[in-house]
């Protein structure tokens, strides 16, 4: 009964990774569904973000209806204030640096960068900040708790290798970004994932991730705003 009992809380818990991967990839996905309408960019654009917080929503449903488990399966840990400071400069700075170092391999080999997606959508930024904000807010909210707070300790979980789940989640991570067209916008964020991934490892808290996701973006975003 035990094993049966066990087998079934697996295959539950297998059906939420899927469920973790896929509903990201539909929300993206489901942008293309108002190309063709009247629409205003700004709104197409909104509801895109959105389409991704109903994702969410659905995987939250999952959880607590089917999965039955705690969502944050890594207890999330506490820390006070200079801890917390500590820790998202710390993740801050690893992001700089990776992404450093990787831009620099990209200019030496003449990767394509330019990627006509998010040219547009830097132009939208440019006369909308409340919606370059609420992207960021988007992104580093839904993602993080996606691909870093549910995916990533199951992974561990069902593989029983940390490093192994980090290097999987963070390249299903790298992958739902193939919309803006280029490599180089698969690249980037597969190693942002991968810091992230192992932050979010050595320090248990979902909150330091995305604060930092979030911070991240709203940088990048206003110096090419700008």
């Amino acid at each position: 009964m035990l094993n049966n009992t066990n087998s079934t809380k697996k295959s539950l818990i297998i059906g939420g990774i899927l469920i973790s991967i896929i509903l990201p990839f539909l929300a993206i996905l489901s942008s293309y569904l108002f190309k063709q309408t009247g629409f205003t960019s700004e709104t197409k654009f909104f509801i895109s973000r959105f389409s991704i917080w109903f994702s969410l929503l659905l995987l939250f449903v999952y959880n607590y209806k089917i999965e039955k488990l705690p969502f944050l399966l890594w207890k999330e840990k506490q820390y006070s204030f200079f801890p917390f400071t500590t820790a998202v400069f710390e993740t801050f700075l690893k992001l700089f640096i990776s992404v450093i170092i990787v831009g620099s391999i990209i200019l030496l080999f003449k990767v394509k960068v330019e990627s006509v997606v998010l040219n547009k959508a830097l132009a939208l930024f440019k006369n909308n900040y409340f919606l370059m904000f609420f992207t960021c807010v988007t992104a580093g909210i839904t993602e993080e708790l996606f691909f870093r707070g549910y995916l990533l300790p199951r992974l561990q979980l069902i593989l029983k290798n940390t490093k192994l789940a980090i290097l999987l989640s963070s390249l299903l991570f790298g992958l739902m970004h193939y919309g803006y067209g280029t490599l180089v916008q698969m690249i980037g964020p597969a190693v942002i994932g991968l810091v992230l991934a192992f932050q979010y490892h050595k320090y248990q808290s979902i909150k330091v991730v995305i604060l930092c996701h979030f911070l991240w973006d709203l940088l990048l975003l206003s110096i090419k705003t700008n």
